[in-house]
């Protein structure tokens, strides 16, 4: 993992979710196909719910490293969205 990755995680961890998006922004311009810097964007888009976004990003970093975790996380989301709870459902 690059420094520049850590430093993005350390951003996300604390709570720098503003930086961490912007610094990721630019670091996708540069790097379109580092695959861990979409997998964080999706992580940080996870984290607030984005679902969409957050497996777009996922997809992206899928698509360049097929065998990486952002195929669990994506996965992960769907179970999430699939979630009923029939007990709350209107009786």
């Amino acid at each position: 993992m690059t420094n520049k990755l850590i430093e993005i995680e350390k951003m996300l961890c604390g709570n720098r979710v503003e930086e961490a998006y912007d610094t990721l922004q630019i670091l996708l311009k540069q790097e379109p196909t580092n695959s861990q810097a979409w997998y964080l964007l999706g992580n940080l888009f996870r984290r607030h719910q984005m679902w969409g976004d957050a497996i777009n990003a996922y997809n992206q970093a899928k698509l360049i490293e097929p065998d990486g975790p952002a195929a669990i996380a994506i996965e992960a989301i769907y179970d999430i969205l699939r979630y009923r709870n029939t007990d709350l459902i209107n009786p």
